[in-house]
């Protein structure tokens, strides 16, 4: 047996928890986007890093420092964001999700952990503030990363399943719903693809498609300005949830420029199609 005793000076525990809650506000803030601003976080964060400090030294029990823990992180999300109580309960749920994954993190660094009635204490040849500091500077990079998620769910949202139909030939494809995109001829939807995709649709060349005539429109989407080819085809499937939608001889517009290369969808719907 032996004892380990270890002095904390009380700056030293308010700046370490100052620190961590304003990392773990601020990915709060990052993920959700609740109304606030750093005054707001500032304050909050000084005041759940003095709460826990008094509990720490004048409550014994276990029981009521985790009762306190939780009102004082209540409180912090009321302080720091103006938010309704759905969006509060979804803070506070983020609070402890992170401050959970933060101990976790903690302790990778520490080089001692132990527990005791007041919580685990930590002992690391890295200090708290620096560890506090590189997540804090860490944020913004998933700041960065959630706003590509974020991008990357809206176009998801937008993306649709279709099946083209061409004499034997069945293509599945993702098409983008370019709302902005009423391309029609006398009312009738037309469906963007790109010159690889009716290639591969129809079993001709390059050379086939060059030499080819037909009717061509000028049109302006996402993709730019350009004369598209025109054609029909069979048939064209739409699925919008558990329906699919069928249209009999559809228009499809070719551009021969590889338009979608780098996306996860290779044709644009027109919100006619819907």
């Amino acid at each position: 047996m032996y004892n380990i005793i270890m002095t904390i000076y009380i700056e030293s525990f308010l700046i370490q928890n100052t620190l961590i809650n304003l990392c773990l506000l601020r990915l709060i803030t990052i993920s959700i986007r609740p109304r606030t601003n750093i005054i707001r976080c500032a304050i909050a964060a000084v005041f759940g890093a003095v709460i826990s400090a008094v509990a720490s030294n004048v409550i014994n029990q276990h029981l009521c420092i985790n009762i306190i823990k939780l009102l004082c992180g209540i409180a912090m999300i009321i302080i720091a964001f103006n938010a309704s109580v759905k969006q509060t309960t979804l803070c506070l749920i983020l609070l402890f999700v992170f401050t959970y994954t933060f101990g976790g993190l903690i302790m990778n660094f520490a080089s001692i952990y132990y527990t005791t009635e007041y919580g685990i204490i930590y002992s690391s040849s890295i200090s708290i503030e620096l560890i506090a500091g590189i997540i804090i500077a860490g944020t913004y990079i998933y700041e960065k990363i959630v706003k590509m998620l974020k991008l990357k769910f809206k176009i998801n949202d937008l993306i649709y399943r279709i099946t083209l139909i061409s004499n034997t030939k069945k293509l599945h494809l993702n098409a983008y719903l370019d709302t902005g995109n009423f391309l029609n001829i006398n009312g009738e939807p037309i469906l963007i693809i790109d010159v690889n995709t009716y290639l591969k649709l129809s079993g001709k060349t390059l050379i086939d498609f060059y030499l080819e005539g037909g009717e061509t429109i000028s049109a302006g989407t996402v993709s730019g300005q350009s004369d598209l080819k025109l054609i029909k085809i069979d048939k064209l499937l739409l699925r919008t949830g558990q329906n699919i939608k069928t249209f009999t001889n559809p228009y499809i517009a070719i551009n021969a420029c590889q338009i979608f290369k780098g996306t996860n969808y290779q044709a644009l719907l027109t919100p006619l199609f819907l």
